[in-house]
């Protein structure tokens, strides 16, 4: 029996203006590359369904920090005892990510 759980992210972009709303960084359903010298990633945690990961991200949208980045949630949804990037994967010099599998 596959158990599939569904991890909760959240990016968001770090401006220097404390009214900069930042735009939606997620494509695809992915988020682009990652730089943390610009961004800021926070796991918000391990759901048993979708459906949980959506109620907590419309919780933690009213919070400090995540309501200035409204669309910085990403659920990623992952079967357990499945192998991901079993070939690893290859970062571009322009800073985009391909999976080698």
């Amino acid at each position: 029996m596959s158990r599939t759980l569904f991890l909760l992210v959240h990016r968001h972009h770090i401006s220097l203006e404390p009214d900069d709303i930042a735009s939606d960084f997620m494509e695809d359903g992915e988020p682009l590359f990652w730089d943390d010298s610009e961004e800021s990633f926070k796991i918000l945690g391990l759901y048993s369904s979708r459906q949980r990961a959506e109620e907590r991200i419309e919780q933690a949208r009213t919070l400090p920090g995540f309501r200035r980045s409204p669309e910085g949630f990403c659920v990623h949804e992952y079967t357990v005892g499945q192998a991901h990037w079993p070939n690893g994967f290859r970062v571009r010099l322009d800073g985009s990510v391909r999976d080698d599998g």
